[in-house]
Formats: structure tokens, C-alpha cells, sequence
């Protein structure tokens, strides 16, 4: 009996001995593994600081890409702990180079509340790029179907402001679309962007003959027949993007080619059949902007001030906001 107790003792002392080495060999391996994990973060937490510390462009160092284009990359970029975007051109065509450095020389010229101003420019690896402040906000694209019809107003208004600049220093900008407008969260800031197409009306062109530069969708008919210099084709792209946020839509959809016929040749839907909420004397404020006829058109971009600061105070004294 006694033998029998000391040979169940021994089991169950080897037992528990095998019990304590098999946790100690799991908690020794965890530990390891943990070490492991821990030097990998580490070295990984290093390398992203190595890369920031390596990415500059020019004095500026890069902080992350905030989008891209067809020739250009943008990207936030700091120095003096002040923050900017940075334009750096991708391309290498060299009309598309001299475009590019045309933008910073147009740029240079500008100075007004609603639109982006250029900081600095230069080249870097043989790469050129522009600084230009940074706007935190998003684009009107982006953020049109959350505003009110008196937000809307005001951020179009905010832009014919800066056509209005532009075209009394006789560039057109030729590129006015919801994408190249900026509005900060607070809608307090709206700035027009990307200069990068413009033309000085009295400068030599860069574009060769035959060549259409722009966002179809935008476009106004006479520029798909050869007609570059006059503003009423910034004041069409402006009523294209007004019909756009106003409605939802834009008037003429489907490939590049068919929308250039229909820019010609069709007339678009009254936005009201779209969206009956829209005010009659908005509509028509629209409608005249996108007529096909330059000459039907708000010859200035002043008229169209005046008509979109009336419906707002109209709608205003019925309580919209």
C-alpha cells in the first residue's frame, strides 16, 4: 500500500513538473516573439523616419501626396512649420514643361482672397514645381450635395469674384470646374485653382493650332471651333458647374466626342425638370450662362454678380439659408 502511494506521489510529482516546463518553454517563446515583433516596429518606425528625413522638395519637406493629374503631382509639404501644397511636375513633354513654368509666371501676377497664391517656385532633380498656399478643405465636387442653395450662391459668387480679377487682368482661366474650386470646412475660405491652362489674352500661345486643351464636360462650344480668347468661355464653364451643383448632373454626358457634338448642337434640360426645387430666376441666370451663342451670354462676369446677389437676398427674405 505504502509502495503504491510513494509510485502515485512520484506520477503526479513528474506531472506537474512536465506541466511547469511545458508553460515556461510557451511564455520563454511569447517573449521572444514579442521581442521580435517589438525591434520590427522599431525598425519600420525608423524607416518611414529615414524616408521622411530623405523626402525634400527643394527647402521643403514632403509630408504625404495630397493628389494627382495628368503632368503634376501634389503633395503637403512644410517648412518653418508653416504648411503648403507643392506642385511638381511629372512629364516629360517639354510644351507641357512650358506650360507649367507659364502657370508660376501667371501666378506671380495674382493676388486675390479667392484665388490660390503661388509661395515659391523652382526646380529640384530636374523637376519643376510650384509652392502655393495650402487650403484645408475639400473640392465643391466633393462637397455640393451637403450645402444649402445659399451656400451654393455664396461659393459661386466667391468665384466670379476671381474671374472677375482674372479677366480685368486679361487672363482666362479656362479650366473653371468643381474640381478646381476649394472651399475649407468652414465654407469661409473658396479659392479657384489650377492656373495650369490659362492664357494672357494678349501673350504669345503655347498651344499649336487645332490643339483643344480643357475638361470637356466644361467646355464652351466655341472652343472646339478654334476661339481661345475671349471670357465668356469661363463664365460657360461657370454656368456648366453651377447646372452641375444645382441639379446634380451635368448637362451632357457619355465619351469626349459626344459630348463635343452635344456642346454644339444640343440644347440641355431646364434644370427645374431635374430639380424642382431650383428658383425660376436662378435657372434662367443659368441657362443664359450656358448658351451656345457667346453673344446670348452675361458679357461680363459682373452682370452675373449682380443677378446672383439679388436671387440670394430674395432668398434670403423667404428664410433660406
Amino acid at each position: 500500500m505504502l509502495e503504491q502511494n510513494n509510485v502515485l506521489f512520484l506520477f503526479i510529482f513528474l506531472f506537474l513538473i512536465g506541466i511547469f516546463f511545458i508553460v515556461f518553454i510557451k511564455n520563454n517563446s511569447k517573449s521572444k516573439n514579442k521581442q521580435t515583433n517589438n525591434k520590427q516596429f522599431e525598425n519600420t518606425d525608423k524607416e518611414v523616419q529615414n524616408q521622411e528625413n530623405i523626402q525634400k522638395i527643394g527647402p521643403y519637406t514632403i509630408i504625404r501626396e495630397l493628389g494627382k493629374g495628368a503632368t503634376s503631382k501634389v503633395y503637403l509639404v512644410s517648412k518653418d512649420k508653416n504648411f503648403y501644397a507643392a506642385k511638381v511636375f511629372q512629364h516629360s513633354d517639354k510644351e507641357l514643361l512650358e506650360r507649367f513654368k507659364r502657370e508660376a509666371e501667371i501666378l506671380k501676377q495674382i493676388k486675390h482672397i479667392n484665388i490660390v497664391q503661388i509661395v515659391d517656385h523652382g526646380e529640384d532633380n530636374n523637376k519643376a514645381y510650384l509652392i502655393l498656399e495650402y487650403v484645408n478643405g475639400k473640392t465643391l465636387d466633393e462637397i455640393y450635395p451637403n450645402l444649402t442653395i445659399i451656400q451654393k450662391i455664396d461659393i459661386i459668387l466667391a468665384v466670379c469674384n476671381a474671374l472677375n480679377y482674372l479677366h480685368n487682368k486679361g487672363i482666362i482661366h479656362r479650366d473653371v470646374k468643381p474640381e478646381n474650386i476649394l472651399v475649407d470646412k468652414d465654407l469661409k475660405t473658396i479659392k479657384l485653382t489650377d492656373l495650369g491652362i490659362s492664357r494672357i489674352v494678349y501673350a504669345k500661345p503655347i498651344t499649336h493650332d487645332g490643339q483643344i486643351l480643357g475638361t470637356p464636360a466644361y467646355m464652351a462650344p466655341e472652343l472646339f471651333e478654334g476661339v481661345y480668347t475671349d471670357p465668356r468661355i469661363d463664365i460657360y464653364s461657370l454656368g456648366i458647374t453651377m447646372y452641375e451643383i444645382f441639379t446634380g448632373k451635368i448637362p451632357f454626358d457619355g465619351s469626349p466626342s459626344e459630348i463635343v457634338i452635344k456642346h454644339l448642337k444640343e440644347t440641355p434640360l431646364l434644370p427645374s425638370l431635374i430639380n424642382p426645387n431650383i428658383p425660376t430666376n436662378l435657372e434662367k441666370v443659368i441657362m443664359k450662362s450656358i448658351e451656345k451663342n457667346p453673344e446670348r451670354r452675361y458679357k461680363n462676369v459682373l452682370k452675373l454678380i449682380e443677378d446672383l446677389t439679388t436671387i440670394r437676398e430674395s432668398l434670403k427674405k423667404q428664410g433660406e439659408k
